[in-house]
């Protein structure tokens, strides 16, 4: 279930992180032509926050970049037109205009106070409860195994010139090994995991190139959640008191954000 749901969290960091406003697309179509769908709804805007929350509950992410993402998309949100409180049931992800014709609906509208709600609730307890170095190297684990799995299907390809497939092995059983190690509280060993990251980063982009073709993507992209995973997961060890005390400010806005905009939805008005 951990891996399916880090497949489904690939969709978030592709199509969310490029855009401007951090707004999940409602869908992408990959035939008969990719197109991604540049629609939300607060059904999508609240499974994006909790896909932030649970992404960072797996140790795919860290809590740096967990608020960071989170700040992004409540504070796109806050600038959304709404009617009494509640979010339209349609926006442009472009422009953020709802788009016609303009109605709210009380399904999504009690999608989104629910999740809004989970997502407070998560801001809380992330200020008493840090991540466990357990957690992180299991997240990081997450990627590798979902990098082994693209690998071999790729392995009956065309012969490289400049690396090998016993290259790239070593490489991420070695670095497999590493993360299984009994945890050891402290930011050394993330560094001389994110070395070997990059080095098997390296190898799995000379493996894709040299293919020539588009089928090496996937193993690509997840050379480069191993490697990223490392990183945020690094970011949080190094910060200063001054920064770790700012992460507890910025979380407790963020838990007042997301249970002020839930309680705001007005509902008694859609009763009869």
């Amino acid at each position: 279930l951990r891996l399916i749901a880090r497949r489904t969290w690939r969709f978030f960091e592709t199509f969310v992180t490029a855009t401007d406003h951090m707004l999940p697309p409602d869908n992408f179509q990959e035939d008969p032509v990719p197109v991604v769908a540049h629609r939300t709804s607060p059904t999508n805007l609240g499974l994006y926050l909790l896909s932030v929350v649970s992404a960072r509950d797996f140790g795919w992410i860290g809590t740096t970049e967990a608020i960071k993402r989170l700040e992004a998309t409540l504070a796109t949100m806050d600038g959304l037109a709404r009617f009494r409180g509640h979010f339209y049931n349609w926006y442009d992800t472009r422009d953020l205009r709802p788009l016609d014709p303009p109605y709210i609906s009380s399904v999504d509208s009690g999608n989104l106070a629910g999740h809004l709600i989970a997502l407070a609730n998560a801001c809380q307890e992330w200020r008493t409860l840090p991540v466990e170095e357990g957690l992180r190297l299991a997240g990081i684990e997450d990627a590798l195994e979902l990098l082994g799995d693209e690998a071999n299907l790729l392995r009956d390809g065309p012969r490289t010139q400049t690396v090998t497939w016993h290259q790239f092995d070593d490489a991420r059983i070695r670095l497999a090994g590493d993360l299984r190690r009994a945890p050891v509280d402290g930011g050394a060993r993330l560094v001389a995991l994110g070395t070997q990251a990059e080095t098997l980063a390296d190898i799995a982009r000379a493996l894709a190139t040299e293919r020539g073709d588009d089928a090496g993507a996937d193993m690509v992209f997840w050379a480069e959640a191993v490697r990223g995973s490392i990183e945020t997961h690094r970011r949080d060890l190094d910060q200063s008191t001054q920064a770790l005390n700012s992460a507890q400010a910025r979380l407790a806005v963020l838990e007042a954000s997301a249970r002020a905009t839930a309680l705001a939805m007005e509902f008694d008005f859609l009763l009869d």
